[in-house]
């Protein structure tokens, strides 16, 4: 794996490139990239300006990636981040993907818009709403569970539903503390976080409710998933915490990350999770515990790229496509809205 310390970033910050003209100034051409995205097409094209001075360019390195490499951290140039959809007039709420590639955004709100649609969008970027109910208030989690059902989190109501195809919402667990992360199993199981109370609920195919897994240092829990073996990996919102809870309900606490966290997905022995405060994706190899950033510069932005080249806003919702590729969602900036959906891809 080509890995690279963030020691090597440091260096580069007190590098300073200077063009300097021969005894006279003399003109200097570069090319600069510009970006179009439209629906999942990108277009990348080369302008030219031409400069008559000197110039002189420093590359600068943000605070907090100068904390993180005190805390030791690398980074990887394997993932490329990529563009697939923007501007969905949505809050950073859940996102799932079926086996055909049709992504479903759940709509959290911001001021002066209800959050109460799940958007479902095309391969070809296509947006319209799919689910719509006075029931469902600040929608966070949107996945498919191992049973073929949509699962819906709703922080607003307390409540959990089931979204049938034609985009009706049945309610199917109730009375949770800002219910987030689900994990549903094969047999109808279904785990639900309960991001107020910090109980991971276990609600059974006849639809009984108990409370299933706590640990005192749960400080609002916000992300689920579920590895091969039946482990499920939880992530903390408000501290960075990350842990891996058995069948049995036995939590282990195996991270803390410097910054707010938001949801996590299991991919090839990989946890990759999103850093909704530090503006970035980590990948947390489960069985070494090593920890490495794979995208985004700890800084706002909108470019697409490979490893830290790349910058968005708050990421939150993430998971993994049928193509096998990381999907996640983020807004402009800090914002939370509107919503752009973003794909990162391994290309060592």
């Amino acid at each position: 794996m080509n890995k690279r310390p963030l020691t090597f970033i440091a260096f580069l910050s007190t590098i300073s490139l200077i063009v300097a003209a021969c005894g006279t100034d003399q003109a200097v051409t570069t090319t600069q990239p510009t970006t179009t995205t439209t629906g999942e097409a990108t277009t990348t094209t080369a302008e030219a300006t031409t400069t008559t001075e000197q110039a002189e360019t420093t590359t600068t390195v943000s605070a907090e990636l100068e904390y993180l490499l005190e805390l030791g951290y690398t980074f990887s140039d394997e993932y490329v981040v990529e563009t697939v959809v923007r501007d969905i007039d949505s809050g950073t709420g859940g996102l799932a993907i079926d086996e055909d590639g049709v992504m479903y955004q759940a709509d959290f709100g911001y001021s002066g818009h209800d959050g109460n649609t799940v958007y479902r969008i095309q391969p070809d970027g296509t947006v319209e709403a799919f689910s719509q109910s006075d029931g469902m208030d600040a929608l966070t989690m949107t996945t498919f569970g191992a049973d073929g059902r949509l699962y819906q989190s709703s922080y607003g109501s307390g409540n959990v539903f089931v979204i049938g195809e034609d985009g009706t919402a049945e309610l199917f667990a109730e009375g949770i503390g800002g219910p987030t992360g689900i994990v549903a199993l094969e047999d109808g199981t279904v785990f639900v976080e309960a991001y107020n109370t910090g109980i991971i609920h276990r609600i059974t195919p006849d639809g009984t409710m108990t409370d299933w897994a706590e640990h005192p240092e749960f400080d609002g829990i916000n992300g689920m998933t579920i590895g091969p073996d039946g482990t499920i990996y939880v992530a903390n919102h408000r501290d960075g915490g990350l842990f891996s809870v058995t069948q049995e309900g036995e939590v282990t606490k195996l991270h803390e990350f410097p910054w707010q966290t938001s949801h996590v997905a299991y991919l090839d022995g990989s946890l990759f999770v999103t850093s909704r405060g530090i503006f970035v994706v980590y990948r947390y190899d489960v069985e070494t515990g090593e920890v490495e950033i794979v995208a985004g510069n700890t800084q706002p932005g909108d470019a697409d790229g490979r490893g830290l080249e790349s910058s968005f806003g708050r990421p939150n919702a993430i998971t993994v496509g049928p193509d096998g590729a990381l999907y996640f969602n983020h807004a402009d900036g800090p914002n939370n809205n509107p919503v752009h959906i973003r794909r990162i891809i391994h290309q060592p």
